[in-house]
């Protein structure tokens, strides 16, 4: 799509920049003046979501890390050998396309007056915020495109999530005025109900609040704020062709690239869950059988870890109409039994059970299955921690397909233990993304004061402030 500010710009340049009387002759009565707020949204949604589901960044450096996925041939990322300029593009695109495209939403709802838009432009930031700070550690926030500034300086990763917990603040304040309409058809989640992009907001606040240690008080006041059903969940509905269906789709069926494959920690821990054969395809064999994360000399037919031999994904998560998912119901029960769990929301061991099954039913019927309540029933909380590992196993189990939601969840949990990819570049799970090389060149003060922010320096196995 074309960059709407491109157009803005222009249109400015048009109004303000000749005289009065060559504007009045060459001035086409039919041509718009003015680039409505809302033209802006449908692409922020589309294109934070191609970013983060797309099979060579969230797919190698998200499913394969947390070990979803597998690969039986191009095995190098996940083995730990990283593509900069893949690295790169996910950094520019939340930047520029995402974050400082949102900014200009923003600010053409203020001038016209609309709240509800405001709000979803501010969601879009916070969620790219997120993002980001989440898959490098300390990024440019305060001074993230701002006009003027070509080298911002970077935040630690505890002030980004200040900073988006404030802005999902300001987003439900702007949402509760309720003034504007927000146009059905640039809202690609909720069609234009600016009372679901409420609870989004929430809904995001009470996952970033859990992620960066917020308090007790700030997540009980958003109990009852939030999603209520799968009907709530934030997704994009693609399209059945490329280039507007799933970006699994585009790449693995489309595109042709039949490497990936599923990995035999998912088909372990998935013993008997009726979801396994949902997410994970028979191989030639007619059996579910998947592969260890790792090795260089690839297919191998005397390891069998081949095309035919090892279990490709499902039919569902082949299907370009997959939907691309921001932010699920069935997320926010787990995060929701969690601190139950915790004792950071009221309830105790019995809300988190409760928040639990939830998150189990919500998840079986986005994956097409009714036996959601009997698999729940089956599982029982021993103890607190007990609870707690089994409610970090279902999330990781339930955020199948969402590459780099399980890869942080894992890196946040430790859940399941896994073990480092063979013959990989290190010997550990990566823990970030590296920078990108422009920063190195093109702002290198700042990326040398941002890299000493670090307890390893610029690397993927450097900590974040939230991970284990």
């Amino acid at each position: 799509m074309r960059n709407l500010k491109i157009i803005l710009s222009l249109l400015l340049v048009a109004t303000f920049g000749c005289s009065e009387d060559f504007e009045r002759v060459n001035t086409d009565p039919d041509k718009a003046t003015e680039v409505p707020a809302h033209l802006f949204l449908g692409n922020l949604i589309t294109t934070t979501q191609n970013t983060i589901y797309h099979a060579q960044r969230g797919g190698d450096m998200g499913e394969c890390w947390a070990q979803h996925w597998s690969k039986v041939q191009y095995n190098d990322e996940a083995r730990y050998v990283t593509r900069r300029g893949v690295i790169d593009n996910i950094w520019s695109t939340l930047y520029a396309r995402v974050i400082e495209d949102a900014k200009a939403m923003y600010d053409l709802a203020v001038i016209e007056g609309n709240t509800n838009l405001q709000g979803a432009a501010l969601v879009m930031q916070a969620n790219a915020f997120q993002i980001l700070t989440e898959l490098f550690g300390p990024v440019p926030f305060d001074e993230a495109v701002v006009e003027g500034i070509d080298q911002p300086a970077y935040n630690t990763s505890q002030e980004v999530f200040a900073g988006v917990i404030a802005m999902l603040t300001q987003a439900d304040a702007l949402f509760a005025q309720n003034i504007g309409e927000i146009t059905a058809s640039s809202d690609l989640l909720y069609g234009g109900d600016a009372s679901k992009w409420k609870k989004l907001a929430n809904s995001l606040k009470f996952k970033a609040l859990m992620r960066s240690g917020g308090a007790s008080s700030e997540l009980q006041a958003l109990v009852g704020t939030m999603f209520t059903s799968n009907a709530d969940s934030a997704q994009l509905a693609y399209l059945e062709n490329n280039p507007d269906a799933n970006p699994i789709y585009e790449t693995i069926v489309f595109g042709n690239r039949a490497e990936y494959k599923i990995s035999d920690v998912l088909v372990t821990v998935m013993a008997g869950d009726p979801r396994l054969p949902i997410y994970a395809g028979e191989n030639a064999d007619g059996n579910i059988v998947g592969k260890p994360a790792g090795y260089s000399d690839l297919p191998n037919d005397a390891l069998g870890f081949t095309y035919s031999n090892i279990s490709p994904l499902g039919d569902k998560y082949l299907d370009p109409l997959l939907p691309g998912v921001i932010m699920s119901y069935a997320q926010l029960q787990f995060l929701m039994a969690e601190a139950a769990n915790e004792g950071k929301i009221s309830g105790g061991a019995a809300a988190a059970k409760t928040y639990f099954d939830n998150g189990i039913v919500s998840n079986f019927e986005f994956n097409g299955l009714s036996s959601g309540a009997s698999y729940a029933s089956g599982i029982s909380f021993a103890s607190q921690a007990d609870a707690r590992q089994k409610i970090a196993m279902q999330v990781w189990i339930a955020l199948f397909g969402q590459g780099f939601e399980t890869w942080t969840e894992w890196r946040r949990t430790g859940v399941p233990a896994l073990t480092p990819a063979v013959e990989g570049a290190i010997n550990t799970v990566p823990t970030r993304l590296f920078y990108p090389t422009t920063q190195v060149s093109l702002n290198k003060d700042n990326y040398d004061t941002a890299k000493g922010m670090l307890n390893n320096g610029d690397n993927l196995d450097s900590k974040l402030f939230w991970t284990l």
